[in-house]
């Protein structure tokens, strides 16, 4: 089983899942396979043949991330699971697992999330262009199931947070990035610490090994190209999710608002009634995920 960006965040999670379940892993990191090249996809393919594919490895960020790299994350996301999916078909790859993203929803998609919404408007904002490009994939493999029979499957994961996430300030997400800014006001004193936006958007937050369990499920159990959102069904406000970093780091000082930063879309939370179809549901309550993680990260930099 082949399993792209098994080095990254989620990687690590699904990896430890799927050997937990008696998989044998190919684990190419960016050293050994580049997945923007084609020959080298043909020859990564050629060595291998592998079974099974779980295509885990994109080009992503936070809000400024996405502002800065708009082309660079539509053409390279799409690049690179256009090249996956086309040699997993000639190649005779028995399951293709896509993880994709909300970003892919429109913006006015009624919460909560439903799947069958993803194509009503256009997504936008800062993480349109990602979204778009997994769009593409999504469609992808609905026309490789229409045309070569070949079984995909569309995972779309809600924002992701646990132990070993990016706490690098240029690749963080809101959850590592804000416990970074609290773990690190606290130790250096700092009487405020200002947030991005409002605070008013919300998000669904799913931890990263409940993904796993559910990328391990799906790969077992489910054979249907539509997309499937995976989450906890519950919205957290940003502003609330501030409040719960900061008490789990301690920090006393004030949150402020930097409202000439952009919030992104006004709300995500998802309708998770399809993941149940194949025995998923997520285990870790957000406020245990946190405290966990936010214990993770202080032991990281001590």
């Amino acid at each position: 089983m082949l399993v792209t960006g098994a080095n990254g965040f989620l990687g690590q999670y699904v990896c430890d899942s799927l050997r937990a379940a008696g998989a044998v892993l190919l684990t190419p990191g960016r050293s050994d396979l580049d997945l923007s090249k084609q020959a080298e996809v043909e020859a990564y393919f050629t060595a291998n043949t592998p079974e099974f594919v779980v295509h885990l490895a994109a080009e992503c960020g936070g809000i400024g991330a996405n502002l800065e790299n708009p082309g660079r994350y539509l053409y390279a996301n799409a690049l690179m699971g256009l090249m996956l999916i086309d040699a997993s078909r000639r190649y005779g790859v028995e399951k293709f697992v896509l993880i994709s993203t909300t970003c892919a929803y429109p913006k006015d998609a009624p919460i909560p999330l439903r799947e069958e919404t993803i194509w009503d408007g256009p997504p936008v904002g800062a993480t349109g262009p990602y979204g778009l490009a997994k769009r593409l994939l999504h469609d992808a493999l609905l026309a490789y199931k229409t045309q070569y029979n070949f079984n995909g499957v569309v995972l779309v994961p809600a924002n992701l947070y646990g132990p070993g996430d990016h706490f690098q300030p240029d690749r963080s997400h809101v959850v590592p990035a804000m416990i970074r800014r609290y773990v690190d006001a606290k130790a250096e004193k700092h009487p405020f610490v200002i947030n991005w936006g409002t605070g008013r958007p919300s998000r669904e937050f799913l931890h990263a090994r409940d993904a796993a369990e559910a990328i391990t499920l799906a790969l077992a159990r489910h054979d249907d190209p539509n997309p499937v959102n995976l989450g906890t069904g519950v919205e957290t406000p940003i502003a609330e999710l501030a409040e719960h970093i900061a008490k789990h780091a301690e920090y006393e000082g004030e949150l402020r608002w930097d409202t000439s930063k952009p919030d992104g879309q006004p709300r995500r939370c998802l309708d998770t009634s399809r993941a149940a179809v194949f025995g998923f549901q997520a285990r870790t309550a957000l406020s245990d995920g946190l405290k966990e993680t936010i214990s993770w990260y202080k032991k990281q930099i001590h």
